[in-house]
């Protein structure tokens, strides 16, 4: 089995055009993580980790953990949006709940459009555990509240809303070894506009349906590999 191939078809998040195949380093000098993740180069998301000796093939299901929304850094927004009186950037108990259903949601949706790895509420030998986590959020504009825009300054133009970053792992649903890493980042748009809770919201939930329709191709290539084989 080709684990380079297969490793990198779960595990990288297809967020930038690659021109190279990924292939895991070799060697005394091989990036090692975790005891058993192996540094890929030349993969599609910033960083890139996985188990040469894991056997993906035997699974055939997905358990999808809730969106890992602690810890979140956040950088605030530069100043020229910004007052003395701004208060900071923060992620409210109701907005960790939004982005949790926004990103389940999505990832639901694609998995559900081919019934190759469907989605299950249980661990088991043949079942892969998908968890994802924001690592980093980069807002381009104070936030859309009352609190921290004034009057007058409720209409904001930036270029997108800011750029998310995520680790995603891969592993074993009832060990929970981790057989695969990867972080990336990603940019709600490169695109002028209105910023607001609205168009925020929706640039969010774009930049999910973008990751999930990633991991479910790769995953529908893995399954294909597997019937090659």
């Amino acid at each position: 089995m080709n684990y380079s191939m297969v490793g990198s078809a779960l595990a990288f998040l297809l967020l930038v055009a690659c021109q190279n195949t990924p292939q895991i380093q070799t060697g005394e000098n091989a990036e090692v993580i975790q005891g058993n993740l192996v540094r890929v180069d030349h993969s599609r998301a910033k960083l890139a980790y996985m188990d040469p000796s894991a056997d993906f093939n035997k699974y055939t299901a997905i358990l999808l953990a809730p969106l890992g929304v602690d810890n979140v850094e956040i950088i605030q927004p530069t100043t020229s949006y910004r007052t003395t009186r701004t208060p900071n950037w923060e992620l409210t108990d109701a907005d960790k709940l939004r982005l949790q259903k926004d990103f389940q949601e999505a990832m639901s949706k694609q998995l559900a459009l081919q019934k190759t790895y469907p989605l299950v509420t249980a661990a088991g030998d043949d079942v892969l555990l998908i968890s994802a986590k924001l690592t980093r959020i980069a807002p381009t504009a104070p936030k859309d509240d009352n609190r921290s825009r004034p009057a007058g300054r409720n209409k904001i133009v930036t270029e997108g809303a800011g750029k998310i970053s995520v680790e995603v792992t891969f592993s074993d649903s009832e060990t929970g070894e981790v057989l695969a890493l990867a972080k990336d980042t990603r940019s709600g748009s490169s695109l002028w506009g209105l910023n607001n809770s609205i168009t925020n919201a929706a640039q969010v939930r774009r930049v999910f349906t973008s990751w999930a329709m990633q991991i479910r191709a790769q995953l529908d290539r893995v399954h294909s590999q597997k019937i090659a084989e």
